[in-house]
């Protein structure tokens, strides 16, 4: 059975008896001073290599191997960092006003656990502020309000309620969907197999008569779809 960190917690499987534990995850990272998000390669925690040695042993005697040393091992952190801590916060902040219109994001948030740095929690209300979601004092809008009674980002909240408008709900749905999930298309290593892939990309989107990345996901699913429907 190969596994992402899905399997840490609350999986077991009666006839596990091996364990291989790579020491690696992939988690979001959040930079707020350069204001980007990246997916990184980084090392577990304690936590972790001790919930994924308990996926063997449970239900008959098992091994766990570590694939690093017992020197790593002791330098891990004892838990990950919370998201609150690596993440944009946008949709977090949103949430804060709705429960609480009168108060102060950053006084509140600086009340949490483990409390985003101030630079974070600045970058997200500039980001309200700009699509309209606060006004200048930091009070929260009637579309803020809207934006907010939708359990997405409220930048996709935005292009959701605009494509309402314009006739356009179908394919915005489309792209909601993908911006919350992964990307749907695959990044080959070859260099003679990204040019092919650019290429079919390429020619997606210019179905829609564009050269956006929107169009061609856009596309790809009608080309999906349809094929779907004709069995």
């Amino acid at each position: 059975i190969l596994s992402t960190n899905i399997a840490e917690t609350s999986v077991t499987i009666d006839d596990v008896v091996y364990v291989i534990d790579t020491g690696r995850i992939k988690e979001k990272s959040y930079d707020p001073y350069s204001n980007v998000s990246t997916l990184q390669s980084s090392w577990i925690s304690k936590a972790s290599a001790k919930q994924r040695e308990g996926r063997a042993g449970r239900c008959q005697p098992g091994v766990c191997y570590h694939l690093y040393s017992k020197l790593k091992a002791v330098s891990l952190a004892d838990f990950q960092v919370p998201e609150i801590k690596r993440m944009p916060i946008e949709e977090l902040c949103l949430q804060v006003k709705m429960l609480d219109p009168s108060s102060k994001i950053e006084e509140f948030l600086k009340k949490t656990l483990d409390p985003p740095v101030p630079e974070t929690i600045k970058n997200a209300i500039a980001v309200l502020l700009d699509i309209g979601a606060f006004s200048l004092d930091e009070q929260l809008t009637e579309f803020g309000e809207k934006l907010g009674s939708l359990p997405v980002h409220p930048l996709t909240s935005k292009m959701l309620f605009f494509a309402i408008l314009l006739n356009c709900l179908d394919p915005a749905l489309t792209l909601a969907c993908a911006a919350n999930y992964r990307d749907p298309f695959t990044l080959p290593m070859l260099p003679n197999e990204k040019k092919r892939a650019a290429a079919a990309k390429a020619e997606l989107a210019s179905l829609y008569g564009g050269h956006s990345d929107q169009l061609a996901i856009i596309a790809a699913f009608d080309c999906w779809r349809s094929a779907r429907e004709r069995g």
